[in-house]
């Protein structure tokens, strides 16, 4: 059976050779956390986080308190890069949506990765890149005015994404009409009639697209 190391699980790392990595696993802090814990403030923004096994989800806090969904993190993702490399972290948080293990890298050997390691800082230039892209998407997203064209939008995308054209809603419907800009109750309603109009077949988070709309 193959060496179960969470460094492996990580972009990041798993370039590097089985002696590395073992070097690079000694650093790392494993930690379990149960459902609703918040592993990432702005007040704990010193370290690099891995979800080994379980769910999470990165979001951030508006002035008035509204919670803006970013992205959900499963196994092998990573996030707090960019907060160690000197960005301020002021309103993001990450919380897990399941019972979760998560492996832990404090800034201090992390930054001492990056000197010995040339190929890691390439990895993290690539992820800061999608990252980018996808916060980018988001955006352009948001910008489309009516929230049944923004719908639309999404699930096409959706499908493209996964390949089919019977999707799964990777978040629940709270945090999905956070991350379109919208209400629980609004993306509810427009979920209905897409399905009475016979553009979809919704059973809970799985949405078969019957028809296209444009």
């Amino acid at each position: 059976m193959a060496e179960e190391l969470c460094v492996r699980l990580v972009t990041l790392f798993n370039q590097l050779n089985v002696k590395n990595q073992r070097q690079v696993e000694q650093l790392v802090h494993h930690e379990h956390v149960t459902r609703g814990t918040i592993i990432v403030s702005p007040a704990t923004s010193n370290r690099l986080v891995i979800i080994r096994r379980g769910r999470a989800r990165m979001y951030q806090l508006s002035i008035n308190g509204e919670e803006q969904v970013q992205r959900i993190l499963t196994t092998g993702d990573y996030v707090g890069e960019t907060w160690l490399l000197g960005v301020a972290n002021t309103s993001s948080y990450v919380d897990v949506m399941t019972d979760s293990e998560i492996c832990v890298l404090y800034r201090a050997d992390f930054i001492r990765l990056i000197q010995d390691y040339q190929d890691i800082a390439l990895k993290l230039l690539t992820g800061q890149a999608m990252l980018i892209n996808n916060l980018r998407w988001q955006t352009q997203l948001l910008r489309i005015p009516n929230i049944n064209e923004r719908l639309n939008t999404y699930l096409r995308w959706l499908a493209a994404k996964q390949g089919s054209s019977t999707v799964t809603l990777p978040l629940k419907l709270k945090d999905l009409s956070s991350y379109l800009g919208t209400t629980p109750e609004t993306l509810s309603r427009k979920l209905t009639q897409l399905q009475k109009d016979g553009v979809i077949n919704r059973h809970l988070r799985q949405i078969k697209i019957l028809k296209e709309t444009y």
